[in-house]
Protein backbone atom coordinates (compact mmCIF):
# COMPACT_ATOMS: atom_id res chain seq x y z
CA UNK A 1 0.00 0.00 0.00
CA UNK A 2 1.42 3.82 -0.34
CA UNK A 3 -0.04 5.60 2.67
CA UNK A 4 -0.01 9.29 3.36
CA UNK A 5 0.35 10.55 7.21
CA UNK A 6 -0.90 13.52 7.54
CA UNK A 7 -0.06 14.39 10.80
CA UNK A 8 0.41 18.70 12.46
CA UNK A 9 3.94 18.04 14.00
CA UNK A 10 6.91 16.06 13.36
CA UNK A 11 10.31 15.60 13.99
CA UNK A 12 12.24 17.73 14.61
CA UNK A 13 9.24 18.71 16.56
CA UNK A 14 9.19 16.08 19.24
CA UNK A 15 6.12 14.85 21.22
CA UNK A 16 4.01 11.65 21.72
CA UNK A 17 2.20 12.11 18.53
CA UNK A 18 5.10 12.75 16.77
CA UNK A 19 7.03 9.51 18.29
CA UNK A 20 4.17 7.34 17.65
CA UNK A 21 3.44 8.69 13.97
CA UNK A 22 7.39 7.80 13.39
CA UNK A 23 7.25 4.30 15.11
CA UNK A 24 4.29 2.76 13.07
CA UNK A 25 5.57 4.39 9.65
CA UNK A 26 8.46 2.89 10.18
CA UNK A 27 6.85 -0.52 11.43
CA UNK A 28 4.24 -0.02 8.13
CA UNK A 29 8.11 0.21 6.04
CA UNK A 30 9.06 -2.59 7.20
CA UNK A 31 5.96 -4.97 6.09
CA UNK A 32 6.97 -3.56 2.45
CA UNK A 33 4.16 -0.34 2.39
CA UNK A 34 5.15 3.13 1.47
CA UNK A 35 4.58 5.89 3.66
CA UNK A 36 4.56 9.65 2.90
CA UNK A 37 4.36 11.83 6.19
CA UNK A 38 3.09 15.19 5.88
CA UNK A 39 3.35 17.91 7.98
CA UNK A 40 3.78 21.09 8.51
CA UNK A 41 7.27 22.60 9.19
CA UNK A 42 7.33 23.86 12.21
CA UNK A 43 8.75 25.74 14.15
CA UNK A 44 10.61 26.42 10.87
CA UNK A 45 13.84 27.61 13.11
CA UNK A 46 14.16 24.49 13.89
CA UNK A 47 16.13 23.95 10.24
CA UNK A 48 14.46 21.07 8.93
CA UNK A 49 14.06 20.90 5.29
CA UNK A 50 11.08 20.99 2.93
CA UNK A 51 11.82 17.13 1.79
CA UNK A 52 13.49 14.44 3.37
CA UNK A 53 13.92 10.87 3.39
CA UNK A 54 14.16 9.79 7.19
CA UNK A 55 14.90 6.19 7.51
CA UNK A 56 13.05 5.24 4.40
CA UNK A 57 10.11 7.40 5.43
CA UNK A 58 9.61 10.00 3.10
CA UNK A 59 8.40 13.59 4.81
CA UNK A 60 7.19 16.41 3.31
CA UNK A 61 7.57 19.66 5.69
CA UNK A 62 5.11 22.21 4.74
CA UNK A 63 5.37 26.06 5.38
CA UNK A 64 3.09 27.06 8.20
CA UNK A 65 2.38 29.26 11.00
CA UNK A 66 2.07 27.94 14.68
CA UNK A 67 -1.17 29.93 16.13
CA UNK A 68 -0.29 27.99 20.04
CA UNK A 69 0.04 24.86 18.89
CA UNK A 70 -2.85 25.16 16.05
CA UNK A 71 -0.04 24.86 12.75
CA UNK A 72 -1.96 26.28 9.74
CA UNK A 73 -0.60 25.79 6.33
CA UNK A 74 -1.93 27.27 2.52
CA UNK A 75 0.35 24.75 1.13
CA UNK A 76 -2.06 21.72 1.83
CA UNK A 77 -4.56 20.61 -0.78
CA UNK A 78 -6.22 17.32 -2.20
CA UNK A 79 -3.93 16.97 -5.28
CA UNK A 80 -1.20 16.07 -2.93
CA UNK A 81 -3.01 12.98 -2.12
CA UNK A 82 -3.38 11.60 -5.52
CA UNK A 83 -1.72 8.21 -6.07
CA UNK A 84 -2.10 7.01 -2.23
CA UNK A 85 -3.97 3.90 -1.66
CA UNK A 86 -5.16 5.31 1.96
CA UNK A 87 -4.76 8.37 4.06
CA UNK A 88 -4.46 8.27 7.63
CA UNK A 89 -4.44 11.93 9.61
CA UNK A 90 -3.71 12.30 13.04
CA UNK A 91 -5.41 14.97 15.54
CA UNK A 92 -5.36 17.10 17.42
CA UNK A 93 -5.11 19.91 15.63
CA UNK A 94 -7.35 19.01 13.19
CA UNK A 95 -6.16 21.21 9.97
CA UNK A 96 -5.58 18.11 8.08
CA UNK A 97 -8.57 16.13 8.95
CA UNK A 98 -10.98 18.83 8.46
CA UNK A 99 -9.16 19.40 4.83
CA UNK A 100 -9.52 15.82 4.12
CA UNK A 101 -12.66 15.04 5.95
CA UNK A 102 -14.84 12.03 3.44
CA UNK A 103 -13.37 14.01 0.12
CA UNK A 104 -11.77 11.47 -1.12
CA UNK A 105 -11.83 8.19 -3.03
CA UNK A 106 -9.55 6.13 -0.84
CA UNK A 107 -10.11 5.41 3.02
CA UNK A 108 -9.36 7.95 5.65
CA UNK A 109 -8.29 6.77 8.85
CA UNK A 110 -7.97 9.16 11.72
CA UNK A 111 -6.28 8.64 15.01
CA UNK A 112 -8.05 10.81 17.58
CA UNK A 113 -4.74 11.23 20.06
CA UNK A 114 -6.71 13.12 22.56
CA UNK A 115 -9.71 15.74 23.32
CA UNK A 116 -8.36 19.23 23.40
CA UNK A 117 -8.10 21.47 26.38
CA UNK A 118 -5.80 24.22 27.77
CA UNK A 119 -4.16 23.61 31.46
CA UNK A 120 -4.58 25.37 34.73
CA UNK A 121 -1.33 27.23 33.83
CA UNK A 122 0.18 28.50 30.59
CA UNK A 123 3.73 30.59 31.18
CA UNK A 124 3.09 30.29 35.00
CA UNK A 125 -0.27 32.37 34.89
CA UNK A 126 -2.99 30.64 36.08
CA UNK A 127 -5.64 30.15 33.68
CA UNK A 128 -9.32 31.28 34.16
CA UNK A 129 -12.02 28.70 34.31
CA UNK A 130 -14.43 29.83 32.22
CA UNK A 131 -11.46 30.28 29.47
CA UNK A 132 -10.76 26.58 29.47
CA UNK A 133 -14.56 25.25 30.06
CA UNK A 134 -14.84 27.93 26.28
CA UNK A 135 -12.00 26.00 24.67
CA UNK A 136 -13.10 22.59 25.62
CA UNK A 137 -17.04 23.23 24.41
CA UNK A 138 -16.04 25.53 21.20
CA UNK A 139 -12.87 22.58 20.24
CA UNK A 140 -15.35 19.70 21.09
CA UNK A 141 -17.90 20.97 19.04
CA UNK A 142 -15.72 21.29 16.23
CA UNK A 143 -14.61 17.79 16.46
CA UNK A 144 -18.31 16.58 16.92
CA UNK A 145 -18.70 18.14 13.24
CA UNK A 146 -15.26 16.61 11.53
CA UNK A 147 -14.51 13.00 12.82
CA UNK A 148 -18.19 11.45 11.50
CA UNK A 149 -17.22 12.51 8.02
CA UNK A 150 -13.72 10.02 8.31
CA UNK A 151 -14.23 6.54 7.62
CA UNK A 152 -12.20 4.77 10.45
CA UNK A 153 -11.55 6.36 14.27
CA UNK A 154 -8.85 5.21 15.99
CA UNK A 155 -8.08 5.81 19.64
CA UNK A 156 -5.53 4.64 21.77
CA UNK A 157 -7.44 3.11 24.41
CA UNK A 158 -11.02 2.07 25.62
CA UNK A 159 -10.82 4.29 29.05
CA UNK A 160 -9.71 7.15 27.79
CA UNK A 161 -12.68 6.71 24.12
CA UNK A 162 -15.79 5.46 26.60
CA UNK A 163 -14.68 9.03 28.84
CA UNK A 164 -14.54 11.47 25.90
CA UNK A 165 -17.00 13.76 25.09
CA UNK A 166 -16.17 13.68 22.18
CA UNK A 167 -15.38 10.02 21.13
CA UNK A 168 -18.41 8.13 23.47
CA UNK A 169 -20.65 8.32 20.95
CA UNK A 170 -18.60 7.82 18.23
CA UNK A 171 -17.77 4.11 16.87
CA UNK A 172 -14.04 3.56 17.38
CA UNK A 173 -11.34 1.34 17.65
CA UNK A 174 -9.19 1.19 20.51
CA UNK A 175 -5.11 0.04 19.34
CA UNK A 176 -2.96 0.83 22.03
CA UNK A 177 0.91 2.75 21.36
CA UNK A 178 3.54 0.51 20.75
CA UNK A 179 7.34 0.67 21.42
CA UNK A 180 10.74 -0.80 19.84
CA UNK A 181 11.80 -1.99 23.32
CA UNK A 182 14.86 -3.79 20.91
CA UNK A 183 16.03 -0.77 20.34
CA UNK A 184 16.34 0.28 24.68
CA UNK A 185 17.69 -3.23 25.31
CA UNK A 186 20.61 -2.68 22.06
CA UNK A 187 21.69 0.73 24.10
CA UNK A 188 21.94 -0.80 27.79
CA UNK A 189 23.48 -3.19 26.38
CA UNK A 190 26.28 -1.16 24.68
CA UNK A 191 26.54 0.93 27.87
CA UNK A 192 26.57 -2.16 29.81
CA UNK A 193 23.88 -1.17 32.05
CA UNK A 194 22.11 -4.05 33.90
CA UNK A 195 20.30 -3.93 36.92
CA UNK A 196 22.91 -3.17 39.01
CA UNK A 197 23.40 0.14 37.63
CA UNK A 198 20.13 1.01 39.63
CA UNK A 199 19.97 3.87 42.20
CA UNK A 200 17.52 2.50 44.68
CA UNK A 201 17.01 6.45 45.62
CA UNK A 202 16.55 8.08 42.03
CA UNK A 203 13.33 9.17 41.13
CA UNK A 204 13.21 10.14 37.66
CA UNK A 205 10.36 12.48 35.63
CA UNK A 206 11.52 12.73 31.78
CA UNK A 207 8.95 14.76 29.43
CA UNK A 208 7.89 18.00 28.27
CA UNK A 209 7.51 20.99 30.46
CA UNK A 210 4.22 22.03 29.93
CA UNK A 211 1.76 22.45 32.42
CA UNK A 212 -0.25 19.26 31.62
CA UNK A 213 2.63 17.06 33.04
CA UNK A 214 1.74 18.36 36.53
CA UNK A 215 5.48 18.92 37.38
CA UNK A 216 4.74 20.78 39.86
CA UNK A 217 2.56 18.82 41.85
CA UNK A 218 6.05 16.37 41.97
CA UNK A 219 8.03 19.42 43.13
CA UNK A 220 5.23 19.88 45.85
CA UNK A 221 5.16 16.25 47.01
CA UNK A 222 9.09 16.04 47.13
CA UNK A 223 9.52 17.89 50.95
CA UNK A 224 7.29 15.01 51.80
CA UNK A 225 9.41 12.31 50.74
CA UNK A 226 12.33 13.83 51.86
CA UNK A 227 10.87 13.39 55.46
CA UNK A 228 10.42 9.77 55.23
CA UNK A 229 13.77 9.26 53.14
CA UNK A 230 16.02 12.35 53.66
CA UNK A 231 18.68 10.51 50.79
CA UNK A 232 16.29 10.33 48.09
CA UNK A 233 17.38 12.07 44.75
CA UNK A 234 15.44 13.57 42.04
CA UNK A 235 15.88 13.89 38.36
CA UNK A 236 13.22 16.15 35.86
CA UNK A 237 15.05 15.80 32.09
CA UNK A 238 13.43 17.58 29.41
CA UNK A 239 12.54 21.02 28.10
CA UNK A 240 9.68 23.03 27.11
CA UNK A 241 7.74 26.50 27.87
CA UNK A 242 6.89 25.67 31.22
CA UNK A 243 10.91 25.10 32.05
CA UNK A 244 11.78 28.93 33.77
CA UNK A 245 8.13 28.69 35.94
CA UNK A 246 9.10 25.14 37.03
CA UNK A 247 12.79 26.73 37.96
CA UNK A 248 10.95 29.38 40.12
CA UNK A 249 8.63 27.23 41.57
CA UNK A 250 11.16 25.16 42.84
CA UNK A 251 13.26 27.89 44.64
CA UNK A 252 10.33 28.45 46.10
CA UNK A 253 9.42 25.23 47.49
CA UNK A 254 13.11 24.94 48.54
CA UNK A 255 13.91 22.07 47.18
CA UNK A 256 16.63 23.20 44.22
CA UNK A 257 19.70 20.93 46.22
CA UNK A 258 17.74 17.58 45.89
CA UNK A 259 16.86 18.15 42.17
CA UNK A 260 18.98 17.40 39.24
CA UNK A 261 17.74 18.70 35.88
CA UNK A 262 18.58 17.60 32.41
CA UNK A 263 17.94 18.84 29.32
CA UNK A 264 16.76 17.23 26.31
CA UNK A 265 18.56 13.49 25.61
CA UNK A 266 18.76 11.41 22.87
CA UNK A 267 18.56 7.91 23.05
CA UNK A 268 21.69 6.31 24.80
CA UNK A 269 21.29 9.55 27.68
CA UNK A 270 17.52 8.39 27.98
CA UNK A 271 17.97 4.86 28.54
CA UNK A 272 20.76 5.41 31.00
CA UNK A 273 18.07 7.61 32.73
CA UNK A 274 15.01 4.93 32.86
CA UNK A 275 17.84 2.13 34.02
CA UNK A 276 19.32 3.41 37.06
CA UNK A 277 16.46 5.37 38.46
CA UNK A 278 14.52 3.26 41.14
CA UNK A 279 11.03 4.38 39.25
CA UNK A 280 9.90 6.46 36.88
CA UNK A 281 7.27 9.54 37.64
CA UNK A 282 4.17 10.51 35.53
CA UNK A 283 1.88 13.02 37.59
CA UNK A 284 0.18 14.38 34.46
CA UNK A 285 -3.49 16.23 35.68
CA UNK A 286 -5.55 16.59 32.39
CA UNK A 287 -7.14 14.79 29.17
CA UNK A 288 -4.22 16.20 27.49
CA UNK A 289 -2.78 13.71 28.04
CA UNK A 290 -4.39 10.66 26.88
CA UNK A 291 -1.77 7.58 27.26
CA UNK A 292 2.16 8.45 27.91
CA UNK A 293 4.38 6.25 25.99
CA UNK A 294 6.89 7.30 28.63
CA UNK A 295 5.26 4.69 30.74
CA UNK A 296 5.96 2.38 27.76
CA UNK A 297 9.95 3.57 27.63
CA UNK A 298 10.38 2.99 31.57
CA UNK A 299 8.61 -0.25 31.75
CA UNK A 300 11.38 -1.54 28.43
CA UNK A 301 13.87 -0.99 31.04
CA UNK A 302 12.11 -2.95 33.80
CA UNK A 303 11.84 0.50 35.60
CA UNK A 304 7.95 0.80 37.65
CA UNK A 305 5.86 3.59 36.74
CA UNK A 306 3.49 6.04 39.46
CA UNK A 307 1.15 7.04 37.31
CA UNK A 308 -1.84 9.77 37.57
CA UNK A 309 -5.51 7.92 37.49
CA UNK A 310 -6.31 9.81 34.58
CA UNK A 311 -8.39 8.01 31.54
CA UNK A 312 -5.82 7.03 29.12
CA UNK A 313 -2.85 6.83 31.42
CA UNK A 314 -4.48 4.11 33.97
CA UNK A 315 -5.11 2.06 30.83
CA UNK A 316 -1.24 1.24 30.30
CA UNK A 317 0.39 -0.66 33.50
CA UNK A 318 -0.88 -3.19 35.63
CA UNK A 319 -1.98 -1.68 38.50
CA UNK A 320 -0.42 -2.59 41.48
CA UNK A 321 1.43 -5.33 39.23
CA UNK A 322 3.74 -3.18 36.99
CA UNK A 323 2.96 0.45 39.36
CA UNK A 324 1.01 2.45 41.03
CA UNK A 325 -1.96 5.31 40.42
CA UNK A 326 -2.14 7.64 42.38
CA UNK A 327 -5.34 11.04 41.60
CA UNK A 328 -4.17 14.02 39.69
CA UNK A 329 -3.53 16.24 42.18
CA UNK A 330 -3.06 14.65 44.78
CA UNK A 331 0.47 15.18 46.51
CA UNK A 332 0.51 13.12 49.77
CA UNK A 333 -0.73 10.31 47.84
CA UNK A 334 2.04 10.87 44.88
CA UNK A 335 4.51 11.07 47.97
CA UNK A 336 3.43 7.99 49.78
CA UNK A 337 3.62 5.89 46.23
CA UNK A 338 7.39 7.42 45.93
CA UNK A 339 7.99 6.60 49.83
CA UNK A 340 6.48 3.43 49.04
CA UNK A 341 8.77 2.05 46.10
CA UNK A 342 12.12 3.80 47.58
CA UNK A 343 11.37 2.03 50.99
CA UNK A 344 10.86 -1.45 49.09
CA UNK A 345 13.23 -2.12 46.71
CA UNK A 346 11.71 -5.14 45.78
CA UNK A 347 8.80 -4.91 45.27
CA UNK A 348 9.69 -1.98 42.92
CA UNK A 349 12.09 -4.60 40.99
CA UNK A 350 9.52 -6.67 40.76
CA UNK A 351 7.08 -4.10 39.02
CA UNK A 352 9.78 -3.75 36.71
CA UNK A 353 9.86 -7.16 35.61
CA UNK A 354 6.44 -6.96 35.34
CA UNK A 355 6.56 -3.68 32.68
CA UNK A 356 8.66 -5.52 31.37
CA UNK A 357 6.65 -8.56 30.18
CA UNK A 358 3.84 -6.04 29.34
CA UNK A 359 5.96 -4.27 26.65
CA UNK A 360 7.10 -7.75 25.43
CA UNK A 361 3.21 -9.01 24.70
CA UNK A 362 1.11 -6.31 24.73
CA UNK A 363 2.82 -3.15 23.63
CA UNK A 364 5.55 -4.55 20.81
CA UNK A 365 5.44 -2.82 17.60
CA UNK A 366 4.64 -5.99 15.80
CA UNK A 367 1.62 -7.19 17.22
CA UNK A 368 0.25 -3.50 17.51
CA UNK A 369 0.87 -3.00 13.81
CA UNK A 370 -0.97 -6.13 12.86
CA UNK A 371 -3.81 -4.92 14.45
CA UNK A 372 -3.33 -1.58 12.10
CA UNK A 373 -2.58 -2.98 9.06
CA UNK A 374 -6.30 -5.15 9.52
CA UNK A 375 -7.84 -1.64 10.12
CA UNK A 376 -6.55 -1.10 6.85
CA UNK A 377 -7.05 -3.45 4.88
CA UNK A 378 -10.93 -4.14 6.38
CA UNK A 379 -11.27 0.20 4.93
CA UNK A 380 -10.42 -1.03 1.93
CA UNK A 381 -12.74 -3.45 1.11
CA UNK A 382 -15.66 -1.35 2.62
CA UNK A 383 -14.86 1.37 0.47
CA UNK A 384 -14.43 -0.83 -2.46
CA UNK A 385 -18.54 -1.79 -1.80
Amino acid sequence: MKIAMCVPFFFPHFGGTEKYVKDLSLELVSRGHEVTVITNNVPKEAGAPSRENMEGLSVIRLDAMNFIYLPVSFKFNLSMLKGFDLVHSHCPAFGFTRAIRNRLRVPHIVTYHCDTTISENFLGRKMPKWLIKSVEELTNMYARWVLPKVDVIINTTESYASTSPVMKTLPHKAVPIGIHYELFDASAKKQGLSEASRDRKKVLFLGRFASNKGIDYLVRAIPLVLKEVPDAKFVLCGDGEEKPHIEEFIDKVGVRSHIEFRGKVNLDEMVQLYSTAAMYVFPSINRLEAFGIVQLEAMSCSTPVIASNIPGVNNVMEVGKSGLLVEPRDIEGLSAAIIKLLKDPELARSMGVRGRQLVETKYNWKTIGDQIEAIYLEALKGKKK
